[in-house]
């Protein structure tokens, strides 16, 4: 999926417009340090006159972070980020946009106070029983570190670049959704068969390993960490009486939702209520025990070794101290925790022994491709004896046996888009080869189901056609400096 994702991210930086609302409860999320250099006000870039800010960046990079968080099930990693250029995408979609901006405010396109207001009305995660709630609205920007002075100068900006988008919206023909219908529709008539690779056809020897391990060992490091001691004060022994709770949820009942964003009742957020309560009694035992270990009045006798990106402890307090340092107190299940930091680790090259059973499966992974590639050329070039599986076209994921559903998208992309009679597919365990038996070109049934799906895909298309021309053209038009 990330080889995917990188492969057409050009195309991702124009289709992906995110609301930054549409991410309301997930964490905001940070690339560590930056390079970029932000002593120009605060400005990590300039299009025409208009600046664009750090925040703006960090907002950017969040929310399409937290799309793919999204799209992949929470198995998309800040490794992944930056190795397909995360944090660039976010600068170069926040550049186009200005770039757009500029434009649009050159045509005399104004977005009014009014229409915010409609928008900000309209928006249902600002919203208590169907109705705009003010209190709501502020509690979610809290959520999402917005102002609400920013929020609504971002909602702005979307609702002039809206307008400028509708009249770039162009109107469809028939024959362009016939001809649209009849690229996706095409049904090719298949004979296909998987090749596997038994691992036991695979045989490394230690002096190949060593010789793959020897040419990329600077890319095997040990992991960054920090050796601290510790205290814990547990606050689940401190008493909260009935009218403290429910005192507290009348005050601070907005933070209670349950998964669909509706506010609990008293009884269903008891329990939490009384744990906030105790966490906001216990900091003040939690403070003294912070200064009393920094002091040296007290010894801190638990030791942990706690590993970079180990999310229960706050590595954005750890990425920036020195040994000898003593963390202000944190959340850590039921307690509180102050920890002084003893040692810092930092990553270095393993030695082989170390690294060995890393290299050894990236190792016959490399030979695994290998051998696939070779067998799937060698029967490809005399192949009939496959599995007849009919006429295929793009959506019929479910036909492609021995296949999971993100492996048989990609087989059918190739399929249909390499213009070959045959060909094969590898992946990480698999090859599949196939042949195209035969071809029909346009299912006027389908054509016809998915009408208004064409409709919308051709005007997508050629919007973002005119999208990119637009760009094109507005990059020689506007000065962008980048820093």
């Amino acid at each position: 999926m990330i080889t995917w994702m990188q492969k057409h991210r050009k195309y991702l930086v124009v289709t992906i417009w995110i609301s930054t609302i549409a991410f309301v409860g997930a964490g905001f999320v940070g690339w560590g340090a930056y390079n970029y250099n932000t002593s120009r006000a605060g400005a990590v870039a300039v299009v025409g006159n208009t600046k664009i800010t750090i925040q703006e960046l960090n907002r950017a990079y969040t929310n399409i972070y937290n799309y793919y968080q999204d799209k992949l099930n929470g198995k998309f990693s800040r490794e992944q980020a930056k190795k397909m250029g995360l944090k660039d995408i976010a600068l170069n979609q926040l550049i186009n946009e200005t770039l757009k901006l500029n434009y649009a405010k050159e045509l005399g396109f104004t977005t009014l106070d009014s229409e915010v207001e409609k928008a900000l009305e309209n928006t249902k995660a600002f919203q208590s029983g169907g109705v705009f709630n003010k209190d709501q609205y502020y509690r979610v920007l809290r959520n999402i570190q917005f102002t609400p002075k920013e929020y609504e100068n971002s909602l702005k900006k979307e609702i002039t670049l809206r307008k400028l988008d509708n009249i770039l919206n162009l109107s469809v023909t028939p024959l362009e959704i016939e001809t649209f219908g009849a690229s996706i529709f095409m049904r090719d008539k298949l004979m296909t068969k998987i090749i596997k690779i038994n691992d036991a056809d695979i045989n490394i020897s230690d002096n190949d390993l060593k010789k793959f391990w020897e040419k990329r060992k600077k890319n095997y490091l040990t992991k960054k960490s920090y050796v601290l001691s510790i205290i814990k004060i547990p606050v689940s022994f401190i008493q909260v009486d009935e009218n403290e709770t429910k005192s507290y949820y009348k005050k601070k009942r907005y933070n209670y939702t349950d998964k669909d964003g509706k506010i609990e009742t008293y009884e269903q957020a008891k329990n939490r209520i009384i744990q906030d309560i105790q966490f906001k009694k216990g900091k003040v035992f939690a403070l003294k025990k912070y200064l009393a270990l920094k002091k040296g009045k007290v010894k801190a006798n638990d030791k942990v070794t706690v590993y970079i990106n180990n999310k229960n402890y706050p590595q954005n307090k750890l990425k920036i101290a020195s040994v000898g340092d003593v963390l202000k107190p944190f959340k850590y299940e039921g307690e509180y925790i102050v920890a002084k930091v003893n040692k810092i680790h930092m990553p270095k090259p393993m030695d082989f022994d170390q690294a060995k059973n890393i290299v050894k499966k990236e190792y016959a992974q490399v030979l695994k491709k290998g051998m696939l590639i070779k067998k799937a050329k060698s029967m490809l070039s005399d192949f009939n004896n496959g599995t007849e599986l009919g006429y295929i076209s793009r959506d019929d994921i479910k036909k492609i046996k021995g296949l999971n559903e993100l492996e048989a998208i990609e087989f059918l992309n190739q399929v249909f888009n390499s213009g070959k009679k045959e060909g094969f597919k590898v992946f990480d365990n698999k090859a599949i080869i196939y042949k195209i038996l035969e071809q029909k070109l346009l299912d006027k049934n389908k054509l016809k189901t998915y009408n208004n799906l064409i409709k919308k895909n051709v005007t997508n298309a050629k919007a973002a056609e005119l999208n990119q021309k637009l760009l094109k053209v507005l990059r020689n038009k506007y000065k962008i400096e980048s820093y």
